[in-house]
């Protein structure tokens, strides 16, 4: 679950509001119960089309998640409106998701509440773009020298209390523990391994990493949701993780360019934010 934008050509989104307006009428008739289904395939055969959402590339990303028309923040912790205000120490500016460096802030200039906006852009909306576009350029120029802190939660989840620590585990225990862990992800399947990453939680703990881990900087202890000993840690996130951050932030200022292109080209484009 998480936050998705789709930026599409004005055309695609018309016919896509034809096909629900008629699909609804269709579902909605008064007589719809007492339709043969033949009757039905009938008139669903006359309902127009929908037009499936077309991706198109970064121009220098090819492979990111990100591309010219479609953007996306997941909820949990990985997602660009926590991660970056996280990076760029702007977490506390704001309420989330709309802190500095987040989509919400990028796009704020278009002075939209996307919850429920039909989602047209014309004309007018150009200076506001490039607005945008700048901020989103901002975002990725200050990723590139920033102290990437980040902080995260380690504790046991709810198990099998076989599995539980059955008192407070000593630092030989814990370390027994590790080992463990290791041989147990050693044995896996590569496809195993590759599908559950060196970051996981169970009954005892939480593993940061085998092969390779994070640079932890500091703890502090606290109570989790359940009322279950928590630690919380900082760390800092590694070059490759920051440069996805800041690939992501420069496909926006694509993004953005792609919405300029569509509007000089059909006077009109459509954005569609859900979640």
């Amino acid at each position: 679950m998480g936050l998705d934008i789709y930026l599409s050509p004005i055309a695609d989104a018309a016919a896509n509001k034809r096909h629900y307006e008629a699909e609804n009428a269709f579902y909605e008739r008064p007589d719809y119960d007492q339709l043969t289904d033949e009757q039905k395939d009938e008139i669903r055969a006359t309902i127009p089309p929908y037009v499936s959402h077309e991706d198109v590339p970064s121009t220098r990303y090819p492979d990111h998640l990100f591309n010219r028309r479609y953007l996306r923040s997941s909820y949990n912790a990985g997602g660009f409106n926590h991660a970056v205000p996280d990076m760029l120490a702007t977490n506390e500016t704001g309420t989330y998701p709309n802190q500095y460096g987040s989509l919400y802030w990028i796009f704020e200039p278009m002075g939209r509440e996307w919850d429920g906006d039909e989602g047209t852009l014309t004309g007018a909306d150009v200076p506001l773009l490039e607005q945008c576009r700048a901020r989103a350029l901002e975002v990725a120029e200050k990723l590139k020298t920033a102290d990437p802190l980040r902080t995260g939660t380690a504790s046991g989840m709810l198990g099998d209390r076989d599995h539980l620590w059955r008192r407070p585990p000593s630092e030989a225990e814990v370390l027994a523990w590790y080992r463990e862990e290791q041989r147990r992800h050693a044995a896996q399947d590569p496809k195993q391994r590759e599908m559950f990453g060196e970051g996981y939680s169970n009954a005892k703990g939480t593993v940061f990493g085998f092969d390779s881990g994070i640079e932890i900087l500091a703890a502090t202890a606290t109570v989790g949701i359940l009322g279950q000993p928590e630690a919380i840690i900082v760390y800092r996130a590694s070059k490759e993780t920051v440069e996805s951050y800041i690939q992501s932030a420069e496909i926006v200022v694509e993004f953005i360019d792609e919405a300029l292109m569509l509007i000089e080209r059909d006077s009109m484009a459509h954005l569609s934010w859900s979640g």
